[in-house]
């Protein structure tokens, strides 16, 4: 898994898989526990135990793509780097499109993945969408 070409087919199934708006299928990209980390005012650090933990978050996250009318996403940038022959960091600067193809907003999201014995799942996530994600949902509040 961890040369480029393999690690950039399973962004682009992640990046399929998000569209589909399939919260079950989404949820099956992570293994956990699952270490997050962001930040909005703060650095935050959060291990979600389990996935039925993951599943409002994803919930979340799909209902905010869907009031803002996204559509898909486009990877701008990958950059993958092997760990070990098991283990790899890809880090993906996003571009979220609407129907018409205009980006909502841009952020990057770095994934440490891993090969476990059900596939390659996402272990880790650092991310700077949540202050992006929030302007956007304010800034179409704003316009009603």
């Amino acid at each position: 898994m961890p040369d480029s070409a393999a690690v950039g087919a399973f962004i682009q199934r992640y990046r399929a898989t998000f569209a589909s708006f399939n919260v079950d299928a989404i949820g099956a990209c992570f293994a956990f526990p699952l270490l997050v980390t962001g930040e909005a005012d703060a650095v935050s650090v959060v291990s979600v135990p389990a996935a039925e933990a993951w599943r409002p978050q994803l919930e979340r996250i799909t209902g905010a793509y869907r009031l803002l009318g996204i559509t898909g996403a486009e990877v701008l940038d990958l950059r993958a780097v092997e760990v070990t022959p098991g283990i790899a960091h890809a880090v993906v600067h996003w571009s979220l499109r609407t129907a018409d193809g205009a980006e909502a907003y841009a952020f990057t999201a770095s994934y440490t993945l891993a090969d476990l014995p059900g596939g390659t799942r996402i272990v880790a996530i650092a991310h700077d969408e949540s202050p992006k994600l929030a302007a956007a949902v304010a800034g179409l509040a704003n316009r009603t």
